[in-house]
């Protein structure tokens, strides 16, 4: 089995260790399948454009052939009963989603804490209806007990199943590279432009190239596949800020 390399803050050590069938189990509600999401962080240094030194976040847009086609999500995806922690399943998607590796996981995160129903409201095609998904987030206790060792899991209703998703701050090395198979296109975003769901084209993928005629125009619309989703992006902004990952 493929071992990835990650380092992580003092906080999240029970979750290097624990297995994740114990967290599934513990969580009220039950959780019936974990996922993981990681929010990767970056902050740009560009001396010729105050904008273009602005922290920015990675996303993928998921392909037209899977399950909710052409959305927009950070890396990330389902924990396999071969993980033998939720940190070894974070590395092991980011990696396989976009080849970023040597992960810091700076902490956990949940949804926004309140999400701007105005800001929403220009979001015209979610993944998972907001009125279907049902998210919320639950505390569950990781590690022996200790007074703290609590994390907050965004849960949400799927194929009348429990989804439990631990979303992480981290920021990670080197090009990113994706699975055409999973995922079409990607771009490092800024939180304004998750907050409009809108991006300038082309996207800021490092190579300065657009998608077709896609290229042409002055902004694009980003779909996320669940309100939830979009949320915790958000948050990763402002937990970031706090932490001192972006400025």
């Amino acid at each position: 089995m493929t071992t990835f390399t990650y380092t992580h803050s003092p906080s999240l050590a029970p979750l290097s260790t624990q297995s994740p069938q114990s967290l599934s189990a513990s969580s009220n509600p039950p959780i019936d399948y974990l996922m993981t999401s990681v929010l990767v962080l970056r902050q740009p240094k560009s001396q010729s454009s105050p904008n273009k030194s602005q922290p920015q976040i990675l996303l993928l847009r998921r392909s037209p052939t899977d399950s909710y086609p052409l959305k927009w999500e950070p890396p990330g995806g389902s924990i396999d009963p071969s993980d033998p922690s939720v940190l070894s399943a974070a590395a092991r998607e980011l990696y396989e989603e976009s080849r970023l590796s040597n992960a810091h996981f700076h902490t956990w995160v949940a949804m926004a804490r309140e999400l701007n129903l105005e800001d929403a409201s220009r979001m015209k095609n979610w993944g998972i209806q907001p009125e279907d998904e049902k998210a919320t987030d639950i505390e569950v206790r990781i590690g022996q007990g200790q007074e703290g060792d609590v994390v907050r899991v965004t849960t949400f209703l799927e194929t009348r199943n429990v989804w439990g998703k631990m979303n992480f701050v981290a920021t990670a090395e080197g090009q990113v590279v994706i699975d055409p198979e999973e995922h079409v296109e990607w771009g490092w975003f800024t939180e304004e432009e998750v907050r409009r769901g809108r991006a300038a084209a082309p996207f800021d993928n490092g190579d300065g190239s657009g998608i077709g005629e896609e290229k042409k125009e002055e902004e694009r619309v980003l779909e996320f596949t669940s309100r939830a989703v979009w949320g915790s992006v958000l948050e990763s902004f402002r937990v970031g800020r706090e932490l001192g990952v972006i400025v």
